[in-house]
């Protein structure tokens, strides 16, 4: 399997996270994957759970797999597999590339859920599933 990771948010171009990958970038291309997409009130980005709905984002593809990986663990929060610490758990899904119409493997953050129902209760969900049409809207209503 290739190494690919799909970013939903703060990584994405142009987004306050993406300085941190952006010399390491081989490929991005626009891509979607199942789940369920929030906004976190108390953080300021997003989170995906599972979930049938469509999450826009970038499918990336880096010149430095391991160590680009590790310093994204760190950055999202975690530690390990199924460790409760974990902020995020990474996980491989199918991501479909949206201009080639094919689906490839790729990791992708998704929220250490503690108590989904509180999680539901407490953020914004976001329809479109796409975070960063979510927040052009929020600048531009001055939210």
């Amino acid at each position: 399997m290739e190494n690919y990771l799909f970013v939903y948010g703060s990584l994405m171009k142009d987004f306050f996270n993406y300085k941190y990958i952006k010399n390491k970038v081989l490929e991005r291309k626009y891509a979607r994957t199942k789940g369920k997409l929030f906004h976190q009130v108390d953080k300021g980005y997003p989170a995906m759970i599972d979930g049938e709905d469509y999450i826009y984002g970038e499918l990336l593809k880096f010149n430095d797999w391991d160590n680009v990986i590790k310093s994204l663990d760190r950055l999202e929060n975690y530690y390990g597999e199924e460790n409760p610490q974990n902020e995020y758990n990474r996980v491989i899904v199918d991501v479909e590339i949206l201009e080639e119409g094919c689906v490839v493997k790729a990791f992708v953050y998704k929220v250490n859920l503690k108590d989904e129902d509180k999680f539901i209760e407490k953020n914004i969900y976001i329809k479109s599933g796409n975070w960063k049409e979510f927040m052009e809207k929020k600048v531009l209503s001055n939210w």
